[in-house]
């Protein structure tokens, strides 16, 4: 999460959406300071905002989780950046790596699993991730496969005149540009029923060559239900960690940045 008090806004970074990039341009040339978790989300925020700080511009991005899906499975393969073996990372030292990441680490690299093995097995339930308690809370909504043209809108909207184009980071080894490629057919039924109800909600659509879709009624069923309870959960029982990112990630290094 990253504030700017001479542009007024909050800029929400989720996860495997860009964050690190915008992060570290919005501190480098628009004065943005690190605020709370790089991951924080909005109802954390409101609890500690000043009433100024509330009144400020928020954006995010969104982005398609059939890409998301794959973005995870090639960092899983690849280890990157050692995040999955690395225990100062794990949840229960304070991090952000879960015994479920690691389970799912582990089957890859043991395995050599492919794509649509990995998500056979583990992707069965209707998905959903921080954008449903994210995006209704802001003003401007960045769309992933339009960063570039959006990330400039966003800065035009907060008074930024002229502003730079978003350079890429932490781009992700290995993972290919077609989606075809990772949801082969055999895996298409299941895609849909997981997939279906999010890309509804948020106006996104499967490939064209997929034909005529029909999301079955109980995964949109299951897909509401589960919001709720991760609402819930999220703002009512969840704790985080108030530990700062680890030294040599971009959002690790510009908290340490502002302390010293």
């Amino acid at each position: 999460m990253i504030i700017s008090h001479k542009y007024k806004f909050l800029f929400i970074g989720l996860p495997f959406s860009a964050s690190s990039a915008i992060t570290k341009e919005l501190h480098a040339k628009y004065e943005g300071k690190p605020y709370l978790r790089k991951h924080s989300l909005y109802h954390e925020f409101i609890k500690v905002a000043t009433p100024q700080e509330k009144d400020y511009f928020v954006f995010a991005v969104l982005r398609n989780p059939m890409e998301i899906a794959v973005t995870v499975y090639e960092k899983m393969k690849t280890n990157a950046k050692g995040n999955f073996t690395n225990p100062d990372l794990f949840k229960e030292n304070g991090g952000h790596i879960t015994k479920n990441h690691r389970i799912r680490f582990n089957y890859i690299t043991d395995n050599n699993a492919t794509f649509q093995e990995y998500f056979l097995k583990f992707h069965s339930n209707p998905y959903d991730n921080y954008s449903s308690m994210t995006i209704d809370n802001c003003d401007f909504v960045i769309r992933y496969e339009n960063i570039a043209e959006d990330y400039l809108l966003a800065l035009n909207k907060v008074g930024v005149e002229n502003p730079f184009s978003l350079p890429i980071a932490n781009k992700t080894a290995g993972k290919k540009n077609d989606l075809s490629e990772y949801y082969t057919e055999e895996i298409r039924k299941q895609a849909i029923y997981v997939f279906g109800p999010f890309l509804a909600k948020y106006n996104y659509s499967f490939p064209e060559n997929w034909g005529e879709i029909n999301v079955p009624l109980l995964s949109v069923f299951k897909f509401k239900i589960t919001g709720i309870l991760r609402k819930v959960n999220e703002k009512f029982i969840k704790k985080h960690s108030g530990r700062k990112s680890i030294s040599g990630t971009i959002y690790g290094d510009i908290q340490r940045e502002e302390l010293s």
